[in-house]
């Protein structure tokens, strides 16, 4: 009996380190911007912060772009701009909708120009 149960964890031990190890949850992304050309890019559920601004960075494609909102795990994000993607607002919150929102207020503060929403999406 208690060589079948030194067997089994043995066997269960040899067991858990050869299994790959599961992926983490990705949840992380960023939204670029470049004030000069009106480009941005956006990146979503990536496995880490730095691959998120990297992607967002590359998606944006200017060489002005700069990472204007760190998005979180579990977090919903937007991007609005004008027309002319001259000014933008971004905003991160618990909910999509709100999200929206709070980047359309953020974009109108500072200008006269009528606001777009250009991307939103949540992270997992």
């Amino acid at each position: 009996m208690r060589n079948r149960f030194w067997t089994a964890v043995a066997v269960l031990a040899l067991g858990c380190t050869l299994l790959p190890a599961a992926p983490a949850l990705a949840g992380y992304g960023a939204i670029a911007w470049d004030r000069s050309t009106g480009k941005y890019g956006v990146s979503w559920n990536e496995p880490t912060a730095k691959r998120a601004d990297e992607v967002a960075l590359g998606e944006c494609g200017a060489s002005g772009c700069e990472v204007v909102r760190k998005i979180g795990p579990k977090t919903c994000a937007a991007l609005a701009t004008t027309e002319d993607g001259k000014h933008a607002g971004a905003a991160s919150r618990k909910d999509r909708e709100a999200a929206r929102l709070g980047a359309f207020k953020a974009c109108q503060k500072d200008n006269s120009g009528e606001c777009i929403i250009r991307s939103t999406d949540c992270n997992k």
